[in-house]
């Protein structure tokens, strides 16, 4: 195996996403690693990060102080480049033997793992059940929660919900009103949780059977289930396994359901899906995808034959501003529009016209970024009259919110739904 050569002599950054923030009071650039394989967010200013978008492996350490000073008119000593890169390199921000090691030895010990560790946990949210109990409790009661669920009165089968992936601080009492109608409702036995990738897959879906575990305990997966569909399907759904061991839009769920269920035994359908920006590029329905097709058929069979399940699309909506590639700042007059285009498209989804909502989004070539599409699409193509059991099942807009940062540099619309019947 031919070694790459020392980091210092060709550095090669690896495709990362970056986002101008205010750090300190300055102006930075935010670095982050899409696939999480490095945690750490790392701020640079701005003629750092264009040190970073030059190394693309063709170029040497004279190359780079050659390109800053014509950019900059002053001397990068190489000391100060070289603490640079193996800065860089310390992150696993760069493309080389090192992070190939790393990675392989991370995919070997995810795969010999039979519970999936909450990656959250005093991130994310509280890692102490107390305090995470209490936690979630407050998201009910805030100004713009539901309210806390009430035991009284008829209960309804919720056989879908949509909840929002974002994080809890931001999007919590949106959170609580999708969880306040499914702890009113009558309890289901499993629950499909279809969650949105952040990062590349090669496969339209993601299965795991590993258990996930939070800081309320652990929620077992169904493992008979998700391995009879994996074996029905014509590729193989554990290849992108992986993606589930840093992705946050299931672990997030999970923690909803434990909280509100806590007394109740349930089983999770883990499921990660992959990005329809090729198709959407492409101007063609993912239904025309055999595999994409297929699977959520097959799904949608064996949801029949099970029984009590509700179907979980964790999925935010737009994302616009500068922060997500757009060049304009938000204002009130883009979240007035965003609010608009989002609501027409939440009509669709309660229509359960899964087309319909697709091409809302795909006619503007996805302008507004939702990225909670794939999780809902597949949502709305399960739910039917077979998986209902009855008349075609309708979906409720619970609630709205927007978030916006108090500088315009990006804003985030998120909803929770329920579909009954």
């Amino acid at each position: 195996m031919t070694q790459d050569p020392p980091a210092q002599e060709h550095p090669k950054v690896r495709p990362l996403e970056a986002f101008p923030v205010q750090y300190e009071g300055r102006e930075m650039i935010g670095i982050k690693d899409p696939v999480g394989l490095s945690p750490a967010i790392v701020f640079v200013p701005p003629e750092t990060f264009y040190l970073m978008s030059l190394m693309d492996g063709t170029k040497d350490l004279r190359d780079l102080q050659a390109a800053y000073m014509r950019r900059y008119g002053t001397l990068l000593l190489s000391d100060k480049l070289q603490a640079l890169i193996e800065q860089l390199n310390t992150h696993y921000l760069l493309e080389n033997h090192r992070f190939r090691n790393y990675v392989s030895q991370m995919h070997a010990d995810f795969k010999g793992q039979l519970i999936r560790e909450a990656a959250f946990a005093n991130r994310g949210y509280a890692g102490d059940a107390t305090l995470l109990k209490a936690q979630l409790q407050g998201y009910f009661t805030a100004e713009r929660g539901p309210g806390l669920p009430v035991e009284e009165g008829e209960k309804k089968t919720i056989h879908g919900l949509v909840a929002p992936h974002i994080d809890f601080a931001r999007g919590g009492p949106c959170y609580a009103h999708a969880y306040k109608a499914l702890a009113e409702a009558l309890p289901a036995d499993l629950y499909v949780i279809l969650g949105t990738c952040h990062t590349p897959m090669q496969h339209p879906f993601a299965f795991t059977a590993k258990a996930f575990t939070t800081p309320l305990g652990t929620a077992e997966a169904d493992k008979k289930l998700v391995e009879a569909i994996a074996n029905e399907l014509p590729f193989d759904p554990f290849v992108d396994e992986f993606s589930h061991r840093s992705e946050h839009t299931i672990e997030f769920q999970v923690v909803f359901l434990q909280h509100l269920l806590e007394k109740k035994p349930f089983k999770i359908f883990p499921i990660l899906c992959g990005s329809l920006h090729e198709q959407i590029s492409q101007g063609i329905s993912p239904w025309e995808d055999a595999n994409y097709q297929q699977t959520l058929s097959i799904l949608k069979r064996r949801c029949r034959e099970h029984g009590k399940v509700c179907i979980i699309a964790s999925a935010d909506l737009a994302h616009v501003g500068p922060q997500f590639g757009q060049r304009e700042a938000v204002t009130r007059g883009t979240l007035a529009e965003v609010k608009q285009k989002d609501l027409e498209m939440l009509r669709q989804a309660e229509e359960v016209n899964a087309e319909g909502f697709y091409q809302s989004i795909q006619r503007e070539g996805d302008r507004r970024n939702i990225c909670g599409l794939p999780p809902i699409y597949a949502l709305l193509h399960v739910i039917d009259a077979d998986t209902a059991g009855g008349p075609l099942a309708k979906g409720h807009l619970l609630n709205y919110q927007q978030w916006c940062d108090s500088q315009g540099q990006g804003a985030v619309t998120f909803a929770s739904m329920t579909f009954s019947s």
